[in-house]
């Protein structure tokens, strides 16, 4: 049964747990039917309204693991890892650790060769920096090809497919790679120590970045219905020479999204790897917890002031050519400093919203108009269309009635 505020709204059908508040039962109405249309396997929502927790809800079925989604159930989030990455980045920058219009080589000097001695913080955070993957032939595999010394020298070495800040292209993991290079060498900490630090802590969420062993047991894993969009194409289907077929080059290099489920090492290695462009492990509540922080105080703690959240969320690829290819954000995605911005993939509560999808559906967003959070994680996954995910899409509908 969910709670609604000291009563109770309608019957979830067994389907779910949780709470809305009085006025939003909207929003669980919608969470119940997007497990018959389009069909969910376990899922959570949370949302925020003026730094208020107004809904929280879980429910269906681990599939892979055969038990029901717990209250404290956590998942590998994909890229929406970029957008806590970006929140730490915001809150280094509102610092002073970091400069986001200074030259990477500032911060990385073995980063200022080969074309890359002008490029900038900010357009590694926003994907126009020319390394969408790492290097091909580096003879790196699995998670080496996403964190460590020898990616990270790769990366330093090698020259970009454009010059850097002429041209977007999605950075799937390079982007958390390069990211966390900047911030370790501005401030002797990873990202992940600043996720705790900053963010998980003060908020009293679960979010890591590198999940600690004892707390495998709590990840409901993501089970594709379809081919994942980070597998490469057939061959002969993209025009030769372009940057699609180039990227599906990368992909052959690239080692599977997810680990395989049956091997406990592998699971162990991808859970405890450092990964912040998509290694997030955490939930539908400290996403919405964290974005609410972002635009406004949540028990007394704001991570990002007015000014750094306007840099932030400023557009910074509306005006350079982009390189189409989906990745995992959807055909038409815009970007801050890191954060994704409005688009029709990601369309959000309106103009103002910001956030990140990531891989299967899952999704982080803001709204600072409309002073609203929402965090929804999904185990069954598939691909983000032109439109975005039905699932949150309905989810963001029906806050918005209720706002």
């Amino acid at each position: 049964m969910v709670r609604a505020g000291r009563g109770y709204c309608r019957s979830m059908e067994s389907v779910a747990d949780g709470f809305v508040e009085q006025g939003y039962g909207a929003v669980g109405d919608a969470f119940r039917r997007n497990f018959q249309d389009p069909g969910e396997d376990a899922a959570a929502v949370a949302v925020f309204h003026r730094g208020r927790l107004v809904a929280d809800l879980w429910g269906g079925r681990d599939v892979v693991n055969d038990r029901v989604m717990p209250r404290d159930g956590l998942m590998m989030v994909a890229s929406c890892s970029k957008g806590i990455t970006a929140t730490v980045l915001a809150m280094l920058v509102q610092q002073g650790l970091v400069d986001p219009e200074e030259r990477v080589g500032t911060y990385w000097p073995e980063f200022a060769t080969n074309g890359k001695e002008r490029a900038t913080v900010a357009m590694v955070a926003s994907h126009t920096v020319g390394l969408p993957y790492p290097p091909l032939g580096t003879g790196l595999e699995g998670l080496d090809l996403h964190r460590g010394e020898a990616v990270t020298r790769a990366l330093a070495a090698a020259a970009p497919l454009w010059e850097p800040g002429t041209a977007m292209a999605y950075h799937p993991v390079t982007y958390g790679t390069m990211l966390d290079e900047i911030v370790r060498r501005a401030t002797g900490s990873t990202i992940a120590a600043h996720v705790r630090r900053l963010v998980a802590e003060p908020l009293g969420v679960d979010m890591w970045m590198g999940l600690p062993a004892g707390l495998d047991d709590r990840v409901v894993p993501g089970k594709w219905e379809q081919a994942s969009p980070m597998e490469p194409g057939e061959e002969g289907a993209f025009e030769p020479g372009s940057y699609a077929a180039l990227r599906q080059q990368f992909l052959r290099e690239n080692p599977p999204m997810d680990p395989d489920f049956a091997d406990p090492q592998e699971v162990r290695a991808h859970y405890g790897a450092e990964r912040p462009a998509i290694g997030a492990i955490t939930d539908a509540r400290a996403l919405a917890t964290m974005y609410a922080a972002v635009i406004g105080p949540v028990g007394g703690t704001r991570l990002v002031d007015d000014s750094t959240l306007q840099l932030a969320v400023r557009p910074r690829t509306d005006d350079v050519e982009t390189l189409i290819e989906s990745g995992t954000a959807g055909p038409d995605i815009r970007f801050g400093l890191g954060y994704q911005l409005a688009s029709p993939s990601m369309p959000g509560f309106g103009p103002s919203s910001f956030g990140h999808t990531g891989a299967g559906g899952r999704l982080g967003i803001a709204d600072s108009e409309h002073e609203v959070a929402l965090g929804y994680v999904c185990s069954r996954m598939r691909d983000i269309g032109p439109h975005g995910d039905p699932r949150w899409a309905s989810l963001v509908d029906a806050v918005r009635r209720c706002l």
